[in-house]
This record gives structure tokens, C-alpha cells and sequence, in this order.
């Protein structure tokens, strides 16, 4: 039942979305760009990122497995800590803002939640801070 809720709400979605584009020349099937969603208000912007958090994580649940690492990613993250990550990202990367933002959030979000590497230090014995001398 869930998932007929699910696609008919994609539906009614998408051709609100048809409509509004007008069939106009150049004009594409994405809604908005990196730079659209930083110009949407704090409350747009979480509900944005829900829907394309959403949408990704049922796109893995649907079997697309690529984007597994997504949903420990973002468990337990609330929608206004998402879309501050991504905003950071966005801020961080102004020469993807023509690009559309659904696209633009998985990469966002796995620079965000990757772990960073680990640093070497100079010597690999522990050291015990004395000096001989």
C-alpha cells in the first residue's frame, strides 16, 4: 500500500512538473540547479533534500545497489542537518551550481559522510616523549 501511495504522489509530481515547464526551448526535466535550491528559503530547502533523500534511499530499497552506502549515511540525520550539508557543499563547490541539484546531492553527501583517511605520522613506534642526551 505504501508504495502505491508512493507512486501515485510521484505521478501527481511529475506532471505538476510538466506542466509548469511549458514545453519551454532549452528548459530541462530537472526542477532546480545547485544555485536554486541555496536561493530557497531554510524551510524549502529541507523539505527539498527529504524528497531527494527519499527518493534515493527507495531507489537502493528498489534495487539499485550503487547507492547503499547512502542510507547509513543519512540514518538518523534530520532534515535540517541535511540540508545544511549539502548547502555547505554547494558553498564549497560554486562550479557545479548550473548542474541540477537531485544530481548533485548524493555527491555532496558522500563527501560529507565519508570517513577521512587517517594520517601517518613521521615515525611508526610509539614514543614516550624523553629524550636520550
Amino acid at each position: 500500500m505504501r508504495v502505491l501511495c508512493l507512486i501515485i504522489v510521484c505521478l501527481f509530481l511529475a506532471s505538476g512538473a510538466a506542466a509548469q515547464s511549458g514545453g519551454a526551448k532549452g528548459s530541462t526535466w530537472q526542477l532546480l540547479t545547485g544555485q536554486d535550491f541555496l536561493e530557497l528559503a531554510e524551510y524549502d530547502r529541507e523539505v527539498y533534500v527529504t524528497g531527494v533523500n527519499d527518493a534515493y534511499n527507495w531507489s537502493y530499497v528498489a534495487g539499485f545497489e550503487r547507492m547503499k552506502w547512502l542510507v547509513p549515511c543519512v540514518y538518523g540525520r534530520k532534515a535540517q542537518q541535511l540540508a545544511a550539508m549539502f548547502g555547505k557543499w554547494l558553498q564549497a563547490n560554486p562550479e557545479r551550481w548550473h548542474e541540477p541539484a537531485a544530481k548533485l546531492f548524493p555527491f555532496a553527501m558522500f563527501d560529507s559522510c565519508r570517513k577521512p583517511k587517517k594520517k601517518r605520522g613521521k615515525s611508526t613506534g610509539k614514543t614516550s616523549g624523553k629524550t636520550k642526551g
